[in-house]
């Protein structure tokens, strides 16, 4: 299983969302060659590291949002949760693993968290 932290619900079970894709910029319309179009509608990076990704929460929310993944370990960065601001603080890692772990273990299926905090420790 794998909790996909949603930004308005909060960290949820990857089947209450939609991965939409990779997230990239679309051509402008009015200038875009036959061969622009094809690379945006069907051409993927998909590199086995950091990937910012559109996911859609059909389950809860049922809003699109978007996250940084990493795709060869699962990790989100940065990933916004409910009444955060994106990006004022230092990065520190939380583990939500069912049994306890340390940050970062994740043995048992839970996912690890790498997400701005904007008070540092308290």
């Amino acid at each position: 299983m794998l909790l996909v932290p949603c930004p308005h619900c909060g960290p949820r079970n990857q089947s209450d969302l939609r991965l939409v894709g990779e997230s990239h910029s679309r051509p402008d319309p009015n200038t875009a060659t036959r061969e622009e179009w094809g690379s945006y509608l069907y051409l993927r990076d998909n590199p086995a590291d950091w990937l910012t990704e559109t996911w859609y929460c059909r389950a809860g929310c049922r809003q699109f949002f978007k996250l940084e993944r990493n795709t060869a370990t699962n990790e989100f960065r940065n990933p916004p949760m409910p009444g955060d601001k994106i990006g004022i603080a230092p990065y520190t890692t939380i583990d939500v693993g069912s049994s306890g772990n340390q940050a970062g273990a994740n043995v048992d299926g839970g996912a690890t968290f790498t997400r701005r905090m904007d008070g540092g420790e308290k």
